[in-house]
This record gives structure tokens, sequence and C-alpha cells, in this order.
């Protein structure tokens, strides 16, 4: 009898390590399970945040380019302003000679 006492008791041992097996298996497949599901929302995450630093990104070239047109528009108004206010206030003073080699100069090509 007690042999097959020890070989219940065997059977009954095994079936406590299936059960127990059982259950850290099921344990490790809902941890894969999370895990998996947190790495998924990592790469979702990750994918905005590189989504929003390319917009970002983009932004801020646009908003460069645009500051230096403007900068440079505004350089080029001041530029011509000077330049009219500057040809307004040219005089042009002649005398005789002046004018006889310019007659001279306009006379010569139709000869």
């Amino acid at each position: 009898m007690s042999d097959i006492q020890d070989q219940e008791q065997y059977i009954k041992s095994l079936e406590q390590i299936k059960v127990i097996e059982d259950k850290v298996q099921k344990e490790v497949d809902e941890r894969k399970g999370e895990v998996q599901n947190q790495i998924k929302t990592i790469e979702a995450d990750l994918g905005d945040s590189i989504t929003k630093a390319e917009n970002e990104g983009r932004l801020l070239v646009e908003s460069s380019i645009e500051k230096s047109r403007m900068k440079a528009n505004e350089e080029a108004q001041r530029t011509i302003s000077e330049a009219e206010t500057k040809s307004k206030s040219i005089t042009f003073h002649y005398d005789q000679t002046m004018m006889k080699e310019i007659m001279e100069i306009l006379l010569s090509g139709i000869k």
C-alpha cells in the first residue's frame, strides 16, 4: 500500500507542479501582452513626437525665410528711398567750357 500512496503522492505533486506552471505561464503571457502594448504605445508616441518636431522645424524654417525676406525688402526700400532723396538733391552746375565740350561731342556724331 505504501507504493500506491507514494505513486498517488507523486501524481499529486506532478499535478500541483502543472497547476503552478500553468499559472506562471499565464502570468508570463499577460505580462508579455502588457509589454507589447507598452511598446506599441511608445512607438506611436515616438512617431507623434517625430511628426511634431518635423512640423515645428518646417514652421521655424518658413518663419526664418519670411523674416529674412521682409528684412531684405525693408533694406531694399530704404536703399531706394535714400537714392531717390540723393537724386533730388543733386544739382548740375555747368559753365561755358563744359557746354562747348558737350556740343562738340554731340556734333561729332553728325560728321
